[in-house]
């Protein structure tokens, strides 16, 4: 044999070897799976696809229609774990068995079981788009994107924004009445009594301003750096929660990040007592009597009296920023760990739970009628639950990250939604009415980013209603008003 010919065809022997042993092995999770997740509600459809990529990495598709994925590419995220697997950015890990995996799934550690096969189900039709919402009333410009709340005192709307200003708008015409300027954005819902108006800013200071002209009538720091090790750092709820006060009785009540709860004079803005409550507080706070009910970013529930002394703690297995709804003996609030929980007031246990998978639960549960109502985050759904037995009556998807409070009137539930990129679940945003028996949507507003480079739009916080209005503050920097149509 030339030469030359032998050379050639060693080289290509080399080669090929070189490339079946450059092919890995099959991995024991290539393939599809397909099985359930079981929640305290019941069981939800889940499936997972296995394959290398182009790089021999194992590379992760999902199923869950819960949770509006179909079939859909989520990466490489697939690592092994004290001799099983883990999807680190789901919590979920499972061992393998045969052709059967078995684990729990998310932060609420839901049980799980998959083998190895199956189909994934179609993806649903197209529904047909809501009916437009009625033409808006009117639109007062803020000046900066608002993720605060509005909210209403006799026929004034009163919200803060971004750029640090506050603003005073009459609800019938959307005639601006006053704006008073601070040095820090202004992410929280305000509280008003008569005689002025209290938030929170972002340097975690209690403002008051007089409700009629916006004069400052005092600041008082809420931020102890000795106790917090250090100046506030950067707001770390992605979506700006920021602990919204409470006045009762001449005192104004607020969470703050140091892990406090203050209590301040109403008048002169006076400190009278500090509680160490042990972790960040972003929570608003409800009344029991004599009782304040907070949460803190650690996932306790916390009860203390009006003179700052502890009652009693209950445990969720996340953050909890959403203020409790306090109905039946029982505190309802949601938390991180995907789960809205509904705890004993007089035990602390929990009475019962309902699953949001794995979205945040940032939305305040709401009531009328008996009947509590709630948004989901990535859930995208306004969910309608027997505060008995957290029984879901109906629940709708609103196709966008729902973070404020349902805004409740005597038919109707409204809410603002968000859309956000990048993303994994697809998002709108908007303001969307449903029936309030039903969870049918009615109409839909849809809110356009500002712009090609906008990480995210839409409505952050809650909307207001006052009369026959409902009113909305975006992240557009606009303050609208729409008919609530009831």
């Amino acid at each position: 044999m030339p030469r030359l010919l032998r050379a050639i065809l060693t080289t290509l022997a080399l080669a090929a070897a070189a490339g079946v042993h450059a092919t890995p092995a099959p991995h024991p999770l290539e393939g599809t799976w397909t099985g359930t997740v079981t929640a305290p509600q019941g069981d939800a459809e889940i499936g997972f696809r296995f394959q290398r990529d182009a790089a021999g990495k194992l590379v992760l598709t999902m199923h869950m229609p819960v949770m509006h994925l179909h079939d859909q590419a989520v990466g490489p995220y697939v690592e092994e774990h004290d001799g099983g697997y883990r999807i680190p950015f789901l919590d979920t890990a499972w061992r393998l068995d045969g052709d059967t995996l078995t684990g729990t799934f998310a932060l609420g550690r839901l049980p799980m079981r998959l083998t190895r096969g199956g189909a994934f189900s179609p993806r649903p039709p197209a529904s047909a788009p809501p009916p437009a919402a009625p033409a808006a009333r009117w639109s007062y410009p803020l000046g900066a994107p608002s993720w605060a709340s509005p909210v209403v005192h006799d026929g004034i709307v009163y919200v803060g924004a971004s750029d640090g200003r506050f603003h005073a708008v009459r609800a019938q015409d959307g005639t601006g009445l006053w704006t008073w300027s601070g040095p820090h954005r202004i992410d929280g819902q305000a509280v008003v009594d008569e005689a002025a108006v209290y938030f929170v800013d972002g340097a975690v200071a209690l403002v008051c301003l007089d409700r009629t002209s916006g004069a400052l009538h005092w600041r008082e720091p809420l931020h102890d750096a000795e106790i917090a090790d250090g100046p506030p750092k950067p707001n770390p709820t992605f979506n700006r929660r920021t602990a919204t006060p409470l006045v009762r009785d001449g005192v104004v009540y607020a969470g703050s990040t140091d892990g406090g709860l203050y209590a301040c004079d109403a008048r002169t803005g006076g400190r009278r007592w500090r509680f160490a409550a042990g972790a960040p507080i972003h929570s608003g706070i409800a009344v029991d009597g004599d009782r304040l009910i907070f949460g803190t970013m650690d996932g306790t529930l916390v009860t203390v009296d009006r003179d700052g002394h502890e009652i009693a703690r209950a445990k969720a297995g996340g953050a909890i920023v959403t203020t409790p709804l306090l109905v039946a003996g029982r505190a309802i609030v949601g938390a991180r760990d995907y789960q809205l929980y509904a705890f004993d007031r007089g035990t602390g246990t929990v009475a019962w739970r309902y699953s949001y998978w794995f979205s945040w639960i940032e939305s305040s549960p709401q009531l009328r009628d008996g009947v509590v109502y709630v948004g989901g985050s990535d859930f995208r759904r306004v969910t309608a639950l027997d505060p008995a037995d957290g029984r879901a009556l109906w629940s709708t998807d609103v196709r966008g990250l729902a973070w404020g409070a349902p805004a409740l009137t005597e038919k109707r539930v409204f809410i603002g939604t968000v859309a956000q990129r990048p993303a994994l679940l697809a998002h709108e945003a908007g303001l969307v009415a449903l029936d309030r028996q039903t969870g049918t949507v009615l109409w839909r507003q849809p809110a356009e980013p500002p712009s090609a480079a906008a990480p995210m739009w839409g409505y952050a916080g809650s909307v207001a209603v006052d009369g026959k209005l409902i009113i909305a503050a975006g992240l557009d920097g606009k303050l609208i008003a729409l008919p609530a149509h009831d």
